[in-house]
């Protein structure tokens, strides 16, 4: 979409400033939010242009659930701190900018791509960190590194971080762009130079997922491969069928550190398992304790203690390792409800705007969006992703994507040279 007159350089600073926090994605947490915050200035001033308040496709889910926290908030035993903790929801605040500031199927397929070619360039460096031990995000900062060395196991080698503060954190960030690049190759009309490039990145991504050594994220993504198969066509089940071969040969010879973390997936005896249930336990009886309204958003930490003192067995108290147990916990099972009708409004309208692109440029881009979406919540049932807010905000940028995806349209007829926009 061509713009002239007074706002022509506003279009050059709206498309760059986006590009730039799509790029951040897979970067350290710092560039994340300084992205986010440049973005979200450009969307007050979007706002501004238009004299009207935005209003988006989930604007009465998000407005149900935001309802049961101040509910949960008020009726918590420290109602202040937990208003303290509704700092982190800016985030957010990502979603709304880039369902408003994207605009055409065009800037949807290029900002998709410079997210796929950033994360691919980043699991390469984790590829490479595995075998090394490089820690830039450490060393130019002057910090020591805190790689997990797997010497211990007699590897020699070290779990894959890449730039981000632990290797669970990087490996739910990196889903995303997995799924994105699953689907976009294997359900997507791309041309054959794209498909090899968005095969060499899906190499790579798979190659730091398995490094990464983070099993909840390999289940995820498992069930991610298995719906693009089901979802996308016959031509996307034989790419799932080829896919599946090679994600066998990488994980066959990635090395012992690799199957021996996948073995304890399926060994309930091992310490790793036994800590996650005693942790599971220890918030379930949190649960019982105020099981209709929480405990108040942000207040976790304050309450968890004498829970946590019952299980000795427990490794990490810092989350419920499962995003819907950590939301009962804080909003009770009025805010779970409402929290799973939101999960229920995002996915059922991105599954709209899959189909409504079923024949067009963003039918595959759509399709792996969505099941970026979609893994995240099956991540989120051995993880309080949420709680990163290295994912949550990919999580919300995504979400934007797909309102926007699904505002925009079917596309336009060929030989037309026209790109549907609709105005947010």
């Amino acid at each position: 979409m061509t713009v002239n007159g007074p706002w022509a350089n506003w279009d050059t600073v709206r498309c760059g400033v986006l590009g730039v926090f799509v790029a951040s994605w897979s970067l350290p947490i710092a560039v994340q939010q300084t992205a986010l915050g440049c973005l979200l200035a450009c969307l007050g001033y979007e706002l501004w242009r238009q004299r009207r308040p935005p209003r988006t496709p989930l604007d009465r889910p998000l407005a149900i659930f935001g309802g049961a926290l101040l509910v949960s908030t008020l009726l918590s035993p420290d109602p202040l701190q937990s208003f303290i903790g509704y700092r982190k929801l800016w985030l957010a605040g990502g979603g709304l900018a880039v369902f408003v500031l994207v605009r055409a199927q065009a800037e949807v397929r290029t900002l998709l791509a410079v997210s796929v070619g950033v994360a691919s360039v980043v699991a390469a460096y984790g590829i490479l960190q595995h075998f090394t031990g490089i820690d830039l995000a450490k060393t130019l900062v002057g910090k020591e590194t805190n790689l997990w060395s797997l010497e211990f196991s007699g590897y020699g080698y070290y779990r894959v971080k890449a730039l981000h503060p632990s290797a669970i954190t990087y490996a739910h960030n990196l889903l995303f762009p997995l799924a994105l690049v699953t689907a976009w190759g294997v359900a997507g009309r791309e041309p054959a130079g794209q498909r090899l490039s968005l095969l060499l990145g899906w190499t790579l991504l798979v190659g730091a997922l398995a490094f990464s050594l983070t099993r909840g994220v390999w289940l995820a993504y498992a069930g991610v491969f298995l719906l693009c198969g089901a979802l996308g066509g016959r031509s996307a089940r034989l790419g799932v069928a080829l896919g599946g071969l090679v994600c066998g040969l990488i994980f066959f010879s990635a090395g012992d550190s690799v199957w021996e973390r996948a073995r304890t997936i399926f060994d309930f005896e091992a310490e790793v398992n036994i800590a996650r249930t005693q942790i599971w336990r220890a918030n379930l009886d949190m649960i019982k304790e105020r099981p209709l309204t929480g405990w108040g958003y942000g207040n976790y930490k304050q309450f968890r203690g004498p829970y946590y003192q019952r299980y000795a067995g427990t490794d990490h108290s810092g989350h419920a390792h499962n995003t819907f147990l950590q939301i009962w916990i804080a909003t009770g099972l009025l805010g779970l409800a409402a929290f799973v009708f939101l999960l229920w409004s995002i996915l059922h309208l991105g599954w709209r705007a899959v189909v409504v692109q079923r024949d067009g440029p963003l039918y595959g881009p759509s399709l792996g969006v969505w099941l970026g979406l979609a893994g995240f919540l099956l991540g989120g049932l051995t993880q309080y992703n949420w709680g990163d807010a290295e994912v949550a905000l990919v999580w919300w940028a995504n979400v934007g994507l797909l309102m926007r995806i699904c505002t925009l349209g079917a596309p336009a007829p060929a030989g037309t040279g026209a790109d549907t926009h609709t105005a947010a």
